[in-house]
């Protein structure tokens, strides 16, 4: 007989043998109390309540490398060269509007503590789609005049602040301290800030390349590759931006008339981020999705290949644990999330006059 029945029916017969109501009372009272010390001692181990699952955690994303020191070496009538090697061309720079726009912080109550600066935080990297030559000595002629029609369209558009053309030679259009009309529709979070519109906060480096669908690497020069990491080193060094917040035109980009990611897809795959000394931010979950409710087409996700999928699905986790946590159906937080999204967008837009550069409100 195993020892924990042998212990319960002793302990039974013992309590029942007498005839007094006062101890069949008492004894019964004993049994129920004893029973449970009973059974964990004739066990011979303590007693656990069974383990819930484990709730999948996504790695953490490194965003904190550090920059490497660049200064400007010399200037002259038509170019800046820096410590990096770096070779700024300055002979099509024009200025914009001064940059001013509201940061947003991830704690607290977003909307009444956000800071407006005039301080870039950020590198959207775009593709110029612009018309292309086969990159072949004998159409130098062709590519030189290309690209100087380029030029002179992003100079007359303000599109960019710096362009990289064919040859890997650098040139800045809309000055650095203004911004520029490259990604208006646009959103981005890191660790401490959300941002809207990044036209304001972001610089806006674009490569003269034109993709197609389905490609996924090859679509700029070594050259291009070699000047894209030096001018992002030296934007890193003098303002202090983040890794994570150097990120492709398709990461940030979205649509508000259909609430949809993807309505530009330029970088959705083959951006060489390690080449540049980033870490591969197409693993970020996007901020779009888990941060403003955005959706997306299931057939923009399949055309953008696995590099935009995996920052998809890390964001629709996250919606998924965030909506179960505050007791919503995830089409409700949804809703909420975008209209967050709707009256952020709207207050980027509507500059007060308190917040001007200089001002105590204004600024990193």
């Amino acid at each position: 007989m195993a020892p924990r029945s042998w212990l319960v029916r002793w302990l039974v017969q013992w309590l029942f043998q007498g005839r007094s109501r006062y101890w069949v009372l008492w004894g019964s009272l004993l049994l129920v109390l004893a029973i449970p010390l009973l059974v964990k001692l004739a066990a011979g181990k303590p007693e656990t309540p069974p383990s819930a699952p484990a709730v999948p955690r996504r790695a953490p994303v490194s965003v904190t490398q550090e920059t490497v020191p660049v200064w400007l070496v010399e200037t002259t009538g038509d170019s800046e060269v820096y410590s990096n090697g770096l070779r700024i061309d300055t002979r099509f720079t024009i200025p914009n509007r001064p940059r001013l726009y509201p940061a947003f912080p991830r704690a607290g109550d977003s909307a009444q503590n956000r800071t407006w600066r005039s301080t870039p935080a950020g590198i959207v990297y775009h593709i110029t789609e612009s018309r292309q030559a086969p990159f072949e000595e004998q159409d130098t002629p062709k590519l030189k005049r290309l690209g100087e029609s380029l030029l002179e369209y992003v100079r007359r558009e303000r599109a960019y602040h710096y362009v990289i053309d064919r040859f890997g030679r650098v040139y800045r259009v809309v000055a650095e301290p203004d911004a520029a009309n490259h990604a208006g529709f646009s959103v981005w979070a890191d660790d401490e800030w959300f941002y809207v519109n990044l036209n304001e906060s972001f610089f806006g480096v674009s490569f003269e390349a034109q993709s197609y669908p389905g490609q996924v690497e090859d679509f700029v020069s070594p050259a291009q590759i070699r000047a894209a990491a030096m001018l992002t080193e030296m934007l890193r060094s003098r303002y202090r931006i983040p890794a994570g917040n150097c990120v492709t035109h398709a990461q940030v980009s979205v649509n508000p008339s259909n609430m949809l990611v993807g309505y530009h897809t330029d970088w959705a795959a083959g951006f060489p981020f390690e080449a540049l000394s980033l870490p591969d931010n197409y693993g970020r979950a996007l901020p779009s999705l888990w941060a403003f409710g955005f959706g997306f087409e299931p057939g923009w996700l399949a055309s953008s290949g696995k590099s935009m999928s995996a920052g998809v699905e890390l964001a629709e986790l996250d919606v998924a644990r965030q909506a179960a946590a505050m007791g919503m159906r995830p089409a409700a937080y949804r809703k909420a999330l975008r209209e967050r999204y709707r009256e952020w967008l709207a207050e980027s837009r509507a500059i007060p006059p308190t917040a001007q550069p200089g001002s105590g409100s204004a600024g990193r």
